[in-house]
């Protein structure tokens, strides 16, 4: 997942390395808001209690778009644009 190493990149988010299911259900159930000036970025966050180095909450950057199929219909193509850890009330 080329996504995925960018994240967990040393230079990136690598406190993320052994977050992925977490990742994953904060893009499932977590809280979602709309991005005010693009409409096709959206901002996942979920609390957990076990984040290390007193983090609270895991954040995901998504943009949701469409491309092209072959008969010209609508085909998503939405994907992680970043990830992260931070401290939130």
């Amino acid at each position: 997942m080329v996504i995925w190493e960018h994240i967990i990149d040393p230079e990136n988010h690598p406190e993320m390395e052994e977050c992925e299911e977490k990742l994953e259900e904060t893009i499932r159930s977590g809280r979602r808001t709309q991005d005010q000036l693009n409409p096709q970025k959206y901002r996942y966050t979920q609390a957990f209690d076990d984040l290390p180095f007193g983090n609270t909450h895991i954040v995901a950057i998504v943009l949701c778009r469409f491309k092209e199929g072959k008969s010209g219909q609508p085909i998503p193509n939405n994907y992680v644009v970043t990830a992260y850890q931070k401290v939130m009330s």
